[in-house]
């Protein structure tokens, strides 16, 4: 489907139900160009239901971490949950991150980027760790999460969800890795700020 063609429908869906909601066919075939095109035209105006495989990581969540799920989508006045802006649209076409949690209020927020690791000494342990991935040796829960982080922000939760990791295993990596002074934990939302990027 062109660009053109899915501003079209776009349009017709914000016309008729005041949101985007992407049938699951047309989603998967988006390019990432295509979807900053969407997102440009619409200049971050109007809203967009997550996709299927949000919509389903989000109820895993919120089983494992109801509290979580509460601070993010628990909002009566926004009737069905999982509505979003649209300038997280680009963001949703990640396989493994998608939409961040990295804006909770209420409960300690788990988003890390490059910029978390505090030291020399990370830097060292960031090369040893992709240098044991491209080698097909196994990871720790610690070192699996360095090399996430490497590559690109990410959030615990979808980390744990990815790699079918118990949640508690996937936050006491992040604790030995603040311990051991690699990684800096920033909870709130505040102070993650600038850290985030939507695009």
């Amino acid at each position: 489907m062109t660009t053109t063609k899915l501003i079209e429908l776009c349009n017709r869906q914000l016309s008729e139900n005041s949101i985007i909601d992407l049938p699951e066919n047309v989603f998967s075939s988006l390019t990432l160009e295509q979807a900053e095109s969407i997102v440009a035209h619409f200049q971050g105006n109007v809203f967009l239901r997550l996709p299927l495989k949000e919509r389903l990581f989000f109820d895993w969540l919120k089983i494992k971490d109801e509290p979580v799920w509460n601070d993010l989508w628990n909002d009566e006045s926004v009737e069905p949950p999982y509505i979003v802006s649209v300038i997280f649209l680009p963001m949703l076409l990640d396989e493994v991150r998608g939409f961040p949690i990295c804006d909770l209020l209420t409960e300690d927020n788990y988003y890390f980027t490059n910029d978390h690791f505090i030291s020399d000494e990370a830097d060292v342990l960031i090369e040893a760790v992709k240098e044991r991935f491209l080698a097909q040796q196994t990871l720790t829960v610690s070192q699996l999460l360095v090399l996430e982080i490497s590559m690109s922000p990410i959030d615990i939760w979808r980390f744990a969800y990815h790699h079918k990791i118990e949640l508690h295993h996937a936050k006491n990596a992040v604790q030995l890795l603040t311990d051991e002074k690699l990684l800096i934990h920033l909870k709130s939302s505040e102070d993650l700020a600038d850290f985030v990027e939507f695009s």
